[in-house]
């Protein structure tokens, strides 16, 4: 059986299958996966271009616009690029951090796949159960950055929520900024998010549905007050909690890397022989062990669009100190008192900065010696593909 030997990509299987997989879930694939495909099949091919012409030898180079979405690994690297580092602006340096990870039952994900705008829930609940024990005990108010990840290694679907939770804070008792560590109940805070968890869950519930599903899903909620596992014990829900770091630049890049990208690097595609996929995960009950994983390229597709989240759906949950309604006023103050030199370089703003990066060479330079000058720019007479139906 002939298999491929060069990089496989997502768009290469997407342009084999994706009549065939279109017509199987024909009626149940969602608007937000559709704009997301039809993109990146358009993406550096069916999209304008401009134009650029040398004023000495007449080189024409044509540069094609790309589709800038999520589920494009070309197009999605360097927005995922800009994000962090506009996260590095904002965020002061060398201080102490937590990490938290909480996560929520397997069997409870099912409710999250059904209703996916209630994923907006878990990051503002797991803020505030930190923020209320602070509050509370302590009178603090942290920095807090909530993101929601929808994905597990073998590409299942495990919605959690990662919390960066910085030891500068602001005392509302002092009326000042500290820089100081503090004690975070680890039991105490998995308990409170449970319990205020499925309590904002019924209220969405009774809001959103219809009366009909109301009373099913409020029945299936309940179970998970006291949840056991399948061997019948009472056990809480998983959450991570972290030791206290110094330096968050590794953490920051890798929960933010996958905002803005598909959920499988192209490097992890092994093998693609037209019906069956291959590839590699790393397994965390085994330390990390790398193993692999084969299945049909429908179901592969299946894996991946599951994780595209709806138009305009909020992945990050600023609370704290980073609140839209009150970021401005802290961070002056923070950066006067606390001023930080910035150790990353700026990333890129554009196409032909980012290629003169990595080739050192101005792509608008002809091997003339002279500079290319903007031409014209073509507009095609048909809309692009994604504009159309499947």
């Amino acid at each position: 059986m002939e298999t491929l030997t060069w990089l496989i990509s997502i768009k290469f299987i997407l342009e084999c299958k994706r009549k065939i997989f279109c017509k199987k879930y024909e009626g149940l694939i969602r608007s937000s996966v559709l704009e997301n495909v039809r993109k990146i099949l358009d993406c550096w091919t069916n999209l304008w271009y401009t134009s650029y012409k040398c004023k000495d030898c007449g080189e024409i180079k044509h540069i094609n616009f790309t589709c800038k979405s999520r589920f494009c690994n070309s197009c999605s690297k360097p927005q995922s690029d800009l994000r962090i580092d506009k996260i590095f602006s904002r965020l002061p340096r060398w201080i102490w951090y937590h990490h938290i990870i909480l996560t929520i039952p397997e069997e409870s994900r099912d409710f999250f796949k059904r209703h996916r705008k209630a994923l907006s829930i878990l990051p503002k609940i797991a803020s505030d159960s930190v923020r209320y024990f602070l509050r509370k005990d302590q009178k603090i108010i942290p920095w807090i950055i909530a993101v929601i990840h929808t994905f597990w290694s073998k590409l299942n679907r495990n919605p959690h929520v990662h919390l960066l939770i910085t030891h500068w804070w602001y005392s509302t008792k002092h009326k000042t900024f500290i820089k100081d560590r503090f004690f975070l109940p680890y039991k105490a805070i998995r308990i409170a998010r449970t319990k205020q968890l499925i309590k904002h869950l019924k209220i969405w519930v009774k809001q959103n549905l219809a009366w009909e599903a109301v009373r099913a899903e409020i029945s299936f909620l309940d179970k998970f007050y006291d949840y056991k596992n399948k061997e019948g014990k009472p056990t809480s829900w998983y959450g991570f909690f972290s030791q206290q770091r110094l330096g968050f630049e590794s953490i920051i890049t890798y929960i933010w890397r996958y905002i803005k990208k598909p959920v499988i690097a192209q490097s992890r595609i092994l093998d693609y022989d037209w019906e069956n996929v291959i590839f590699n995960f790393k397994d965390k009950t085994e330390n990390n062990k790398i193993k692999e994983i084969t299945c049909t390229d429908i179901e592969f597709l299946e894996l991946l669009v599951q994780h595209i989240p709806n138009k305009h759906a909020h992945m990050i949950y600023y609370s704290g100190i980073f609140a839209n309604r009150i970021k401005a006023k802290y961070l002056k103050i923070i950066n006067a008192l606390y001023p930080s030199n910035r150790c990353f370089p700026r990333v890129p703003q554009n196409f032909r900065s980012r290629l003169a990066m990595l080739t050192d060479r101005d792509p608008l330079k002809c091997f003339c010696g002279w500079w290319m000058c903007k031409y014209k720019r073509f507009i095609p007479w048909y809309k692009p593909y994604f504009y159309d139906p499947p």
